[in-house]
């Protein structure tokens, strides 16, 4: 037969241990019921002396046949690991040693070669080179019919056939180049807002929320609510930076400064993680804002601010509303937005070119006077 033949062929070699006259019979059964039900099974128990000798029919029925049955038994196991006494078993030592070159043959890899048990407690008997294959019980339920369909190339499971690819619309890009580029600091929304004042607010248990005190509040909603779309909840990547030095500034009268506007850093951070190419050169435009506060000397709101900063390294900056004579006060929390980073500085350790550096030019700048002196 040649190998083109060979691989069309429908013969199933069945290979198994003449260990006792019940375990011939229970192969013979087994071939005759596959026949019987088409399937061409070929057993030495059919032949009475093949004119070639046992070992060439052994050799050719194992290479001509489409599958194998290896019939797994405690003696089969031994005969074809090599385990069992000289002499014993000289037939199956024979066809393990044409398993093993068939696989070897195929690189190893098993298409013919079907472990079929006829108790479960054999399973632990199947030869080592046939432990990866799909193996059959006999004793279950299904266990002939499963074998019969590996057999008959009739799986459970039919593959449906192929369909077209269908073809989807391209994906909507959510973050738009153009939301980086927005600068923070509507200019428009703020001097329509007039941030007064800086407030320092404490909830029991929680993190301290830094307040950003606003005249009119129509505008000063639309910044935080541009912030949420922008920075989201969390300002994940802080890029909303806020900075509060103290110390004395010329023109100015004693007190702190809180100064916020974007981060470069956690900026760049961003648009790198999003795919957009920023080298040294690029440049960027920047935008902040600066409320001076001049609190009385006795004053220990900023020092309560940063000791509960400390003990929860979180705070939340939230938009107040305050009335014109500073009496009363409205806030707006469900609009702040969580931080973990806030930069506590003194004007001695800013320098020309520093990011705060403009905070030490308000005194030169003429802003209108507040309850809270002035603002910028």
């Amino acid at each position: 037969m040649t190998a083109s033949s060979a691989s069309e062929s429908t013969e199933i070699f069945i290979s198994y241990t003449q260990e006792s006259v019940e375990h011939s019979e229970q192969v013979l059964l087994l071939s005759n019921r596959l026949r019987a039900e088409g399937v061409d099974c070929v057993l030495d128990q059919y032949e009475v002396s093949p004119p070639e000798g046992w070992p060439r029919w052994m050799d050719k029925k194992i290479r001509d046949a489409k599958y194998v049955i290896s019939i797994c038994t405690q003696p089969y196991y031994k005969r074809v690991m090599g385990e069992e006494k000289d002499g014993v078993g000289l037939g199956i030592r024979w066809e393990g040693n044409l398993i093993y070159q068939h696989l070897y043959n195929a690189g190893a890899m098993n298409t013919k070669f079907i472990p079929v048990v006829f108790e479960e407690k054999h399973k632990a008997h199947i030869p080592v080179p046939l432990q990866g294959a799909t193996h059959y019980c006999l004793a279950r339920d299904t266990g002939y019919e499963d074998l019969y369909r590996r057999l008959t190339d009739q799986p459970k499971t039919q593959k449906p056939k192929l369909g077209e690819r269908r073809s989807l619309p391209p994906k909507e890009v959510k973050t738009s180049p153009s939301l980086y580029l927005t600068i923070p600091i509507d200019v428009d929304l703020w001097n329509a807002a007039q941030w007064s004042a800086t407030a320092i607010l404490y909830v029991p248990g929680k993190p301290p929320i830094l307040g950003l005190a606003y005249r009119n509040e129509e505008p000063a909603r639309k910044i935080f609510e541009q912030w949420h779309k922008r920075y989201g909840d969390n300002d994940e990547y802080e890029e909303l930076r806020v900075s509060i030095i103290e110390g004395p500034i010329k023109g100015e009268e004693p007190g702190y400064s809180v100064h916020i506007g974007p981060d470069p850093e956690a900026f760049t951070k961003r648009l790198k993680e999003a795919g957009y190419a920023v080298d040294r050169g690029t440049l960027f435009g920047y935008m902040s804002r600066i409320n001076r506060m001049n609190p009385e000397p006795d004053s220990k709101n900023l020092e309560k601010f940063k000791q509960l900063f400390r003990q929860y390294k979180t705070y939340f900056l939230a938009p107040i509303v305050i009335s014109e004579d500073a009496k009363s006060v409205k806030p707006f929390l469900e609009l702040g937005i969580h931080k973990s980073k806030i930069h506590f500085r003194h004007v001695s350790e800013i320098g020309e070119h520093d990011i705060d550096s403009v905070v030490l030019k308000t005194g030169d700048v003429q802003r209108a006077r507040t309850p809270f002196k002035r603002t910028k």
